[in-house]
């Protein structure tokens, strides 16, 4: 298949079969992020405190999400319509 530079995106390389399985272990890993602490502790000085640290920052696996909802979207022929950011 010839190259196609409107064509060309991040993902534009791997089948859709990888793409949708990338995808779903993208999500996981949201899931994983918002429900699975990243760090625990408890105080060693018989005061019992507890601490348990979340980490919730999912933007950037998110914005993979979208690349690749919109690659498999154009694949399908709809038409992929990004976000306008005003600067």
């Amino acid at each position: 298949m010839p190259a196609d530079h409107r064509r060309m995106g991040l993902y534009s390389h791997l089948t859709t079969e990888q793409l949708t399985a990338r995808r779903d272990s993208y999500l996981a890993a949201i899931d994983a992020r918002l429900t699975g602490p990243t760090q625990a502790s408890h105080s060693t000085d018989g005061v019992g405190a507890r601490s348990v640290q979340f980490n919730a920052d999912t933007t950037q696996l998110r914005r993979a999400i979208d690349d690749i909802n919109a690659e498999l979207a154009q694949r399908n022929g709809q038409a992929v319509r990004k976000p306008i950011y005003l600067v």
